[in-house]
């Protein structure tokens, strides 16, 4: 009867070795310097938007490519695709990636060199102009807005902010997607726990401890 007794406490001490970040400090911003709508920025040439096209043969070719769902798991890329397909879009470290719609989820890329797959907007800012992870936010904030909706990339506003703020703009942005990320892994693991543990006591082979 030892058995489920093990799992548990497992699967129990393994939860309570998790860390928890803390999220960043965050103050009230009493400066405004306006925003400018990632279509005008599109147009000035700060920032690129591509898209594959919407089929994509998968399954066959060379070069790893992203899906949507990888978008979404935070995870590498899931399938291959040909890179002399008309139409393909190469990842860059850095780009952003941005699924919209029903699953709507947004990355900062870290892969070079995959391909893009169907149903993904890739946002890429000049470097000297922009912090990948400052824009990440601009665009996960529209997602949450939208909850779940379609709506229009390039009527999204972005604020004016200098390049060496919107670095720590991007630090916090990363800290809170680290917390999101860390309570996913939690939650995963409190499901675990609590199956483990209903399962052992209705089965007889866990009781409650008296210092409890």
């Amino acid at each position: 009867m030892t058995d489920g007794w093990d799992d548990y406490a497992t699967l129990r001490a393994a939860l309570l070795d998790q860390p928890m970040p803390m999220p960043p400090a965050l103050l009230p911003n009493l400066a405004s310097r306006g925003t400018v709508s990632l279509e005008d920025l599109v147009e000035a040439g700060a920032v690129s938007v591509h898209e594959s096209p919407a089929v994509i043969r998968s399954g066959c070719g060379d070069l790893p490519m992203l899906s949507a769902k990888d978008i979404r798991l935070v995870r590498p890329p899931s399938r291959w695709g040909a890179a002399d397909a008309p139409g393909t879009v190469t990842v860059r470290t850095g780009d952003v990636a941005v699924v919209i719609g029903s699953g709507a989820a947004v990355r900062v890329c870290a892969e070079d060199g995959v391909l893009l797959g169907p149903g993904i907007h890739l946002v890429r800012g000049n470097p000297d102009t922009f912090d990948s992870r400052f824009l990440a936010c601009v665009l996960r904030s529209a997602v949450d807005v939208a909850d779940g909706l379609p709506f229009d990339l390039y009527q999204v506003e972005v604020p004016r902010v200098p390049l060496a703020e919107q670095r720590c703009y991007g630090a916090a942005f990363e800290q809170l997607t680290e917390l999101e990320s860390s309570w996913w892994r939690r939650r995963a693991s409190i499901e675990q726990v609590v199956r483990a543990g209903i399962g052992g006591l209705a089965a007889g082979a866990l009781r409650p401890s008296p210092a409890d």
